[in-house]
């Protein structure tokens, strides 16, 4: 298991506003939401598949309170087959994000020229 850790600074252009969901890359959407709705609680919310067009992907979107999962399923298992099950995106919502973006590349470049 790997553990990332954001260090974050305070920007005057920009800031952290919340935690807005997290989605996960599994085998069966369909059966992780419904695992987390019965066992945990959990609510569905929304859903993307081929009823709705999607031709790539399947998803079930649970929620409690603020909290929002979104289990995927790729209707092509390629990467699930190399990779496994886990965590795609955490998405976040901040203000001026473009700056942010900014930020952080620059951040990335200063620390990829200290290997060159």
């Amino acid at each position: 298991i790997a553990v990332i850790v954001f260090i974050c600074q305070q920007h005057e252009q920009g800031r952290f506003v919340c935690f807005d969901h997290i989605t996960f890359w599994v085998g069966n959407a369909k059966q992780a939401a419904s695992y987390y709705c019965i066992k945990l609680g959990l609510e569905p919310l929304a859903y993307r598949g081929l009823e709705t067009g999607s031709r790539d992907v399947v998803s079930h979107v649970v929620k409690q309170g603020k909290i929002i999962y979104v289990f995927t399923s790729a209707l092509n298992p390629d990467h699930l087959v190399k990779h496994g099950d886990g965590v795609k995106d955490v998405a976040l919502t901040v203000e001026n994000c473009d700056f942010l973006v900014e930020q952080e590349c620059i951040k990335c470049i200063n620390i990829y020229s200290r290997y060159l």
